[in-house]
């Protein structure tokens, strides 16, 4: 037998396939070899679609990854090949695959994810996508380590509670650890931080105030306007910082500088030393480009409207106002034809205070669509008021995003 040709079938014995006699994995481990000569590419995708545990919640590698735009252009924004990275509070891992792409083989992610019932999940999406720089680490990331935190589950909006009383199936002890401990102990200097921790922030920060001040690396965490609790703000400013909104790009203070309406909003942490080498070096100031109404949407289908605008190069903010039944379900995308820039898929009662701006990027002039669906339910009925803005951040530079 031919060295690759073992080298295949060690590797499906090694994934269990040897014991799972079924004419499914029978016919792939043929077909492997049959086609030693195609490309990889095309092999790896065969394992992972045929494989009972290799189960994908995200995209493949090469498949765009729409969710939390504002987010994602920030991290294209800041991440450089060859960066240090941390993603805090990873859920399943949709950033974390964004952010393995960006730092390159020559970089390293480290995915920190407290919720023990999704460390599968993430694992997989992880493996499935050959994310051969990302280092998972299961902990609570915290002010100090070595803690048994109370964790309550409740998916991608589980939360460190330290008092909850919510029922004991939903409820796990979960260890911390601080950021300034896990760095000093690999001896890793981070670059740039991704934060969403579900309130946690102000913890985390606090147990990250060595690197803030040695190393200021740039950060982007979550902030719950509603909660009136500054507190995060207040720490990373004391460290020098100057603080960002990431779908406005307007310098923001406190909770009442967001979006008015906007309950959660992610913080975009420059510190003043650096921020000459960032976006954010001048002045920025939005400007209204075009504005739509409801009858200046052509129905797609009777669940899908749509409009068109031809916009040049530039940062561009779509901010959407509608009203609809807190139960919809609202489905709403910017698209070239390059493909899909951003989404947002969220009930109403959510989506209207934390999903109206959605940023993009155009790095040439482009036909911009603008998609709305009422997903299951009929447009025209549903939608009761709608409107469009397209702003362009104007002083912010245009972006080269190589992937």
């Amino acid at each position: 037998m031919k060295p690759l040709k073992q080298l295949i079938h060690r590797l499906l014995d090694s994934c269990g396939f040897k014991v799972m006699k079924n004419s499914a994995h029978t016919d792939l481990i043929r077909e492997l070899e049959k086609n030693l000569e195609k490309r990889f590419d095309f092999l790896q995708e065969r394992i992972v679609a045929n494989s009972f545990f290799f189960k994908r919640n995200v995209p493949a590698w090469y498949q765009p990854i729409a969710s939390e735009p504002g987010v994602q252009l920030i991290l294209r924004d800041l991440i450089k090949p060859g960066d240090t990275c941390l993603d805090v509070g990873a859920f399943q891992g949709d950033l974390t695959l964004v952010m393995s792409r960006l730092v390159g083989p020559k970089g390293q992610i480290v995915t920190f994810e407290a919720n023990p019932l999704i460390l599968e999940r993430l694992t997989n999406n992880c493996i499935s996508n050959f994310l051969t720089n990302v280092f998972l680490i299961h902990g609570a990331v915290w002010h100090k380590s070595d803690e048994w935190l109370q964790f309550f589950n409740n998916g991608a909006a589980s939360r460190i509670d330290i008092k909850s009383t919510e029922k004991i199936e939903d409820l796990f002890h979960v260890k911390s650890i601080s950021l300034d401990d896990f760095l000093a102990r690999n001896k890793m200097i981070p670059d740039v931080v991704k934060m969403d921790i579900e309130g946690a922030e102000k913890h985390a920060l606090r147990g990250f105030a060595n690197n803030l001040d040695l190393h200021k690396p740039h950060l982007i965490f979550e902030h719950a306007t509603n909660d009136r609790d500054d507190d995060a703000l207040v720490i990373i400013k004391s460290h020098g910082y100057r603080t960002f909104c990431s779908n406005q790009y307007q310098e923001v203070h406190t909770s009442a500088d967001f979006l008015k309406g906007s309950t959660i909003r992610n913080v975009v942490c420059i510190h003043e030393s650096k921020i000459g080498s960032t976006g954010f070096a001048n002045p920025l100031s939005l400007v209204e480009k075009t504005k739509f109404k409801l009858s200046d949407f052509e129905k797609v289908t009777e669940s899908v409207y749509s409009i068109k605008t031809n916009l040049d190069t530039g940062r561009y903010i779509a901010l959407l106002e509608l009203s609809a039944p807190a139960d919809a379900t609202i489905s709403y995308q910017i698209a070239t034809e390059r493909g899909i820039q951003g989404q947002y898929y969220e009930q109403y009662c959510r989506f209207e205070p934390s999903c109206r701006d959605l940023p993009f990027d155009l790095s040439e002039p482009q036909t911009v669509k603008v998609n709305l669906e009422t997903v299951e339910r009929d447009f025209a009925s549903t939608i009761q008021t709608c409107s469009v803005q397209i702003f362009r951040v104007d002083g912010y530079p245009v972006s080269k995003h190589f992937i």
